[in-house]
């Protein structure tokens, strides 16, 4: 989905966004020029309609791009654990701070999916309240049944579909599913409390379970969140930024129609 047709012209995803933003630029400054613009007010009930719709459709890409930048900074803060004695003094240790982030990261997983449906709920003028706007309502219009678009959303479901499970878990009945974390845990948290409160573990404990090889495994666990992260944050972005594309080429070509419509009927 690296090309879309618009009109006779092929354009590249990035074009197309330029290309838009540039459409939506010019849209916006005819606002200004309206006898009742005012630069200390939000002047949107004096743009076109047209501008409006634009104005729409930047606002979902933004949401879209936003949580794509959420997820990025997910796998960031994973990667290091900062202000190490900060977070040991109010408890956070180094497996609570991934988890934390992880968790964050489901949520934002499933907030892409919910944004699209939102998006194409209103792009179609389908005119489901938000609260009912789900997949198995929306995939039984006829809009959404012929749009490309479905086959995205259902692929983004497949790809995702055991963390947005997880994220339910995680939301509706506070469960998170991490067995290494877990046995992780147990094992940092020895070593935590006894420094928390000055103690010292006897030798035996620490031949059987030396610290060194937990600061390793942590290590290890980490790498390897941070390694699922990205990997997931590929596979959201190219879904993302073929949904886009695809909303996008739809936009214009229906302007592009419109046009061609009314200059068909003032040469008759």
């Amino acid at each position: 989905m690296s090309n879309k047709s618009m009109g006779n012209e092929n354009v590249s995803d990035l074009e197309l966004r330029k290309y838009f933003l540039e459409y939506y630029q010019k849209l916006k400054k005819t606002a200004t020029k309206h006898p009742e613009f005012k630069l200390d007010q939000n002047n949107y009930h004096l743009l076109s309609k047209d501008a409006k719709e634009a104005s729409q459709m930047l606002n979902y890409m933004s949401k879209i791009d936003g949580l794509l930048a959420d997820l990025e900074k997910t796998a960031v803060f994973i990667r290091r654990f900062p202000l190490k004695e900060y977070y040991q003094k109010n408890d956070i240790d180094q497996l609570d701070y991934i988890k934390y982030h992880f968790e964050v990261f489901i949520h934002k997983i499933h907030t892409l999916l919910e944004v699209k449906k939102l998006w194409l709920n209103e792009f179609y003028e389908i005119g489901l309240d938000e609260r009912d706007c789900n997949w198995n309502n929306l995939k039984n219009y006829k809009k959404i049944q012929k749009s490309p678009a479905k086959i995205i959303i259902d692929n983004y479901y497949k790809s995702f579909e055991s963390l947005i499970k997880l994220r339910h878990l995680n939301t509706h009945r506070a469960y998170f599913q991490d067995s290494k974390n877990e046995e992780l845990k147990s094992e940092l948290m020895i070593y935590n409390l006894y420094e928390k409160f000055g103690l010292e573990l006897d030798e035996e404990y620490k031949r059987m379970s030396p610290k060194f090889l937990i600061d390793y495994q942590v290590k290890k666990y980490r790498k390897e969140r941070v390694g699922y992260i990205k990997n997931g944050i590929e596979v959201a972005t190219i879904y993302s930024n073929q949904f886009i594309t695809l909303i996008l080429t739809e936009f214009f070509n229906e302007k592009i129609n419109k046009r061609n419509s009314r200059k068909s009927t003032s040469e008759r």
